[in-house]
């Protein structure tokens, strides 16, 4: 790893240390009404404060920060924060219950060891088994007819019962995950590596019926880039848990696809499909998803394996774009830090702009680059 790159990075980590100290700050002002509301998506610079199905990225990211500079101070902080996210526990008819206890809780028990974070884990991921289906994929009931739809969301949130097998050891975990990302990745992957958003089902056999876009909804030809990095990211997952040709022929199929329609720098539009016109507003969310994704299969090929060097080699690629100034918050002013990141439309409207899942896969990937530079 060069010097230069292991300076940049040690940058962002400390301009991480002092956002998130003054993100803290603004927090603890807030919670003096007696509200607990977490970093959602920056307006102007300036992030938004919501309770959303992404506040467990807020609380990842503490534990990120932990994890890259030792200070107990983030985690603390973490279990000051994350008890705005217990009450959703028991709501398993909402499948983002996975991203937020994912992230939180079940996150802080495997660097913590705290029986109560497992317990409320185990809680929601017992939960989460409301959501599926009769046709074994997943509710997404923020959609009309929600039961009625298999969604790419999907792919990170059965995260949660792969969690909770490693922990308990119990199949049930284990095979609702497997028959889930299968049925979701069948409906949802072509085999030239594109994805849909979601695709109408039939509920009872689980049998697809007709793409639906609602993020990336200007064509049927559209591929919301998030989602696809989604699909990628749960698709590595799968692979890391049996080590099966299936799900790495999908990590291959998907990465191809995503690299072959991302814009000149690595980084790709919000829409795959509009990367190449250079015009639109791209997704560094989308980027630092798909570098951490990589960092991780990489991973998980022995070292002979000629993929191995190949993935760990777009990952430092994609890295050091992110870390540079064109992704970089333009001041102390700006409270993300990953800029650049885009959709929903209607949430972010402008270049420029933060969420906070970006934020955390920079960060998560900066950990994987930095445990492989180790």
């Amino acid at each position: 790893m060069l010097e230069i790159t292991v300076s940049l990075r040690n940058e962002v980590i400390d301009r991480a240390v002092r956002q998130t100290r003054r993100q803290l700050e603004k927090l603890a002002a807030m919670a003096s009404s007696g509200e607990i509301r977490l970093p959602y998506v920056t307006n102007n610079g300036s992030y938004m404060l919501e309770d959303k199905w992404s506040s467990g990225f807020f609380i990842g990211l503490l534990y990120q920060l932990y994890q890259l500079t030792g200070d107990t101070l983030y985690i603390e902080e973490a279990d000051r924060w994350m008890g705005g996210i217990e009450s959703y526990k028991n709501q398993g008819d909402y499948q983002d219950i996975g991203f937020l206890f994912y992230y939180s809780y079940a996150f802080g028990y495997d660097l913590t060891g705290k029986e109560a974070y497992r317990t409320i884990a185990l809680e929601a991921a017992d939960s989460l088994f409301d959501s599926r289906l009769p046709g074994g994929y997943l509710e997404c009931n923020w959609l009309p007819e929600g039961k009625r739809y298999a969604g790419v969301d999907s792919m990170m949130n059965i995260r949660l019962w792969l969690w909770a097998y490693r922990i308990t050891g119990e199949e049930r975990y284990r095979a609702a995950a497997i028959e889930s990302a299968q049925i979701t990745s069948a409906a949802l992957m072509r085999e030239d590596g594109f994805t849909y958003e979601y695709m109408r089902m039939d509920s009872l056999t689980g049998a697809p019926e007709q793409p639906y876009n609602k993020n990336a909804k200007f064509s049927s030809a559209s591929v919301w880039a998030r989602g696809h990095t989604w699909a990628l990211y749960g698709a590595v997952q799968m692979y890391v848990l049996g080590h099966e040709e299936e799900w790495r022929t999908k990590v291959e199929r998907l990465s191809a696809f995503y690299l072959a329609h991302v814009c000149s720098d690595g980084v790709p539009a919000w829409d795959l499909m509009l990367s190449h016109q250079g015009t639109a507003m791209r997704d560094a969310s989308a980027a630092a998803i798909a570098c951490s994704a990589f960092y991780q299969f990489a991973a998980a090929l022995s070292p002979n394996d000629p993929l191995r060097q190949q993935f760990r080699q777009e990952a430092e690629r994609v890295l050091d774009v992110l870390i540079s100034v064109e992704y970089a918050p333009p001041g102390p002013e700006h409270e993300g830090l990953l800029v650049h990141a885009s959709t929903p439309l209607h949430v972010v409207q402008a270049a420029g702009e933060s969420q906070i899942w970006g934020d955390y896969f920079l960060l998560e990937a900066l950990y994987y680059s930095l445990e492989v530079g180790s």
